[in-house]
């Protein structure tokens, strides 16, 4: 009797020493990629009743700088002596979205001190460029391409109608400075891919003008752009 139960007592031991000697084999996970990796820019809104709706894969085509609190110094034969603020830099980034019907410019903008500016050969941008895209409100800068003294947001489509005044001295401004006072832009978030890219997300209304000082409203809009590390580098 003391043998049979030595014996059945042995059995679970063999069977466990084997299991244990057996390397156990797992899968490797298989990481899902990211659909946004695929992302397009894109841009939705709604004017008079209709809504607009634009996307294509890479919107950015310009950036520019110039010297913030511009003023006429002199006018000698009509011609306009401009100068600004030469410790500081006003650094604007347009995204132009487009489909064969209209084109939407999203521009921003921001003044930075001229220590905060990296300069390589004919590049000129923010040592921080991301620091011009994070999440939070922003205004519109109605005196953007004339006096440059506001950071913000700067909206113009391709009917002539735009969120800022007349970009001329020639003429006095054309906006009051409650003009965009019931208007909004707000980037609701900045996300960060593991390939590096960004994808950010705003959502905003605001009041249009064209020349004529005519305007309509811009509701109901929704902004996605997607900056990768290549779009970064100018």
């Amino acid at each position: 009797m003391k043998i049979k139960v030595l014996l059945v007592l042995a059995i679970p031991l063999f069977i466990f020493a084997c299991k244990k000697d057996s390397p156990v084999i797992e899968e490797p996970a298989i990481e899902k990629e990211d659909p946004l990796e695929y992302a397009k820019d894109s841009i939705s809104y709604n004017i008079d009743g209709a809504t607009y709706s634009l996307a294509r894969f890479s919107s950015f085509y310009s950036a520019g700088y110039e010297d913030p609190y511009a003023k006429v110094d002199s006018i000698v034969k009509n011609a306009y002596y401009i100068s600004g603020n030469k410790d500081s830099v006003l650094y604007s980034r347009k995204y132009g979205i487009y489909n064969d019907n209209a084109k939407v410019d999203v521009i921003f903008i921001k003044t930075y001190s001229k220590a905060s500016i990296l300069t390589e050969g004919i590049i000129v941008k923010p040592k921080n460029l991301i620091d011009l895209f994070t999440a939070g409100s922003r205004n519109y800068a109605i005196d953007f391409g004339r006096d440059n003294t506001q950071n913000g947001i700067a909206i113009s489509i391709s009917d002539g109608f735009k969120t800022f005044g007349s970009e001329s001295f020639y003429i006095p401004p054309q906006l009051s400075p409650d003009a965009q006072k019931d208007s909004k832009f707000e980037i609701t978030s900045l996300r960060k891919l593991k390939s590096g890219t960004y994808i950010l997300e705003a959502k905003f209304n605001a009041t249009l003008f064209n020349e004529k000082n005519a305007s309509k409203k811009l509701q109901n809009g929704y902004l996605r752009l997607v900056l990768s590390k290549y779009d970064l580098i100018f």
